[in-house]
């Protein structure tokens, strides 16, 4: 292990020239790693945009071992950036405090910067709601700050619903077996619990099974791609369930949706969707589980498949393409039949995130661009003509939903988190209206500082988001939350806070200061409140905060003060499996 040497002793705090040194001395004694710590790998960036969705929500707490393992090498170097040189500077005209001085805790984590539960307001409705954890879903109680232990007790990529009456039913996924240390088949089950959490009922309902592709046998042991895959929603009403899936079955790919009656479990119908090819010679494609991704008018939908063409099995020297297939599908009384290509869809983005219609029978969709750091509207007409692309940008790479559709249906609000701006499309003009920016604070920089940042860094800069933008119920605001600072993979980030606008105008409103580092939004169906969830081991700079746990803060829609404050909820990231709290 490196020596670092110790400050010089001294009867007066060392002054600049003296710490510039003490820098110097350290950094010629440290060689950093050939990756740094807070960029994203190679293998993150040729994921698709919904392998990388998956492992950011599914690895948060990867996150923070990374930080820790930091930690443990860089002991005295991290407290020297983090105490030295992150650290506030002296006021004009003061003497630097000696170095032996206690550190603002909230740099170091001794101490969490938010309270178990802080009641500054009347609770909200609800004030006890159903959140995602990681791969699992808890009831929070905001009156008690406290959350429940996991419910499923299924693996990522379940879906929980809670009905009316408080009860929640669940497409639960299970592993059954694994090869090459990924799922190869898994199964799902239909689980109902009580409005505790309970469970009451379990239903199986199917089980799918992929396998590895045979040219990669002797491979065995690399980080293999999908063999199986699946994805699963709920009609608007509750009643049916849609399970997507995806298997390899190599030369192609096998895929479809299962429609599930999710008051007792029954299958109510099934639709194939054609075979991909895994790929032609030495390449290799991956057809992920197909999704609902709205309505194309009276029973009819749209359905989903994003696709992913690598120009070879070494991954470190592959070129990856992304493409997309969408159908227009029958569905009355959870019958799902007669899928139809829809033309001119299948180079749309990275990733297919929603779609919907238009007056005179055209169809539209939001897709996401991390080449272009952008969302795409693409638009068809009822003949399969291609209409002109829309983009708004998003200046940086951030996976999860940064768009959401008007409560009217006719625009799609698209949401650029790191610049602060809101841009609202008409889905059947194609025309565009953006928000001024709103500047937003951020920390000086200085040599000093920056090195000592980089000296002790984030371990990474948020990269995700679930549920970035709200409408309100009526439609008149959207709630959107921001990310300060790292637009490129070498910057560090952190929550800006939530923004609002008029949904009309798209004048700002609103800026409300962020308590954690926000990664969720939603918001009440009264519209009164706005629930923001905080990320555990950071604080609202982004910066490791190791005894921070999960957060919620609820503010009051009308004017952004706060209502409550949940500080310790654990570890398990925790986010809003739908924007709308119920």
């Amino acid at each position: 292990m490196t020596h670092v040497p110790r400050p010089p002793a001294a009867s007066m705090p060392p002054d600049d020239a003296a710490i510039e040194q003490l820098v110097r001395d350290v950094a010629a004694g440290w060689t950093m790693p050939p990756v740094r710590l807070d960029a994203p790998s190679w293998r993150n960036r040729v994921r698709s945009p919904r392998v990388r969705r998956m492992a950011a929500a599914h690895g948060w707490l990867g996150r923070l071992g990374q930080a820790a393992s930091a930690a443990v090498a860089l002991t005295v170097v991290a407290a020297l950036g983090a105490i030295l040189l992150t650290g506030p500077g002296p006021a004009p005209g003061k003497t630097p405090a000696p170095t032996g001085a206690s550190p603002d805790p909230s740099r170091v984590g001794t101490t969490s910067v938010l309270p178990r539960v802080l009641v500054e307001g009347a609770l909200p409705t609800p004030a006890r709601l159903l959140v995602q954890a990681e791969s699992d879903y808890v009831l929070v109680d905001l009156e008690k700050g406290a959350a429940t232990r996991p419910i499923t007790g299924a693996r990522y990529g379940s879906h929980l619903r809670q009905l009316p009456d408080g009860t929640l039913v669940c497409l639960c996924l299970f592993e059954a077996e694994r090869v090459n240390g990924v799922a190869t088949r898994v199964s799902v089950s239909l689980d109902h619990f009580d409005a505790e959490g309970g469970r009451t009922s379990s239903t199986q309902i199917e089980t799918f099974a992929g396998a590895p592709d045979p040219r990669d046998a002797e491979a065995a042991g690399r980080d293999e791609t999908l063999h199986v895959e699946t994805a699963m929603s709920s009609s608007d009403d509750g009643r049916y369930g849609f399970l997507g899936w995806s298997a390899r079955a190599h030369p192609v790919w096998k895929s479809g949706i299962v429609v599930v009656d999710l008051a007792d479990g029954t299958v109510v119908s099934r639709l194939s969707l054609p075979d991909v090819g895994t790929g032609e010679g030495s390449r290799r494609t991956i057809a992920f589980a197909p999704r609902i991704l709205g309505s194309s008018g009276a029973g009819e939908v749209l359905v989903g498949r994003d696709l992913q063409d690598w120009s070879g099995p070494d991954l470190p020297t592959a070129s990856v393409a992304f493409d997309n297939d969408v159908y227009r599908a029958d569905l009355a009384d959870g019958r799902l039949a007669n899928p139809t290509l829809v033309p001119n869809t299948f180079d749309c983005g990275d990733g297919l995130v929603r779609g919907g219609a238009f007056a005179g029978g055209g169809i539209w969709l939001a897709c996401t661009s991390d080449s272009s750091g952008s969302l795409i509207l693409r638009r068809v007409d009822r003949a399969g003509r291609l209409l002109q692309d829309v983009t708004a940008s998003r200046r940086g790479v951030v996976g999860g939903d940064t768009s959401v559709t008007s409560a009217d249906g006719r625009s799609i609000f698209a949401w650029d988190p790191f610049g602060a701006q809101l841009a609202r499309i008409d889905v059947a003009t194609g025309e565009k209206t953006t928000s001024p920016a709103v500047a937003t604070a951020t920390a000086a920089q200085g040599p000093l500082r920056d090195f000592g940042e980089w000296l002790a860094p984030t371990v990474a800069a948020k990269t995700f988001l679930q549920t970035a933008v709200v409408v309100s119920p009526d439609g008149s605001r959207v709630y959107a939350l921001g990310i300060t600072g790292g637009a490129s993979e070498r910057e560090m980030s952190g929550s800006s806070g939530v923004f609002v606008f008029d949904a009309g105008t798209l004048e700002p409103i609103g800026h409300w200061e962020p308590t954690a580092d926000f990664v969720s939004l939603a918001i009440s169906a009264d519209g009164r409140s706005v629930y923001a969830a905080g990320a555990p081991g950071f604080d609202a700079g982004g910066r490791i905060l190791v005894t921070q746990a999960a957060s919620i803060t609820v503010f009051a829609a009308i004017d952004g003060s706060r209502q409550v404050i949940n500080g310790q909820l654990g570890p398990s990231m925790l986010m809003f499996p739908e924007p709308v709290v119920r």
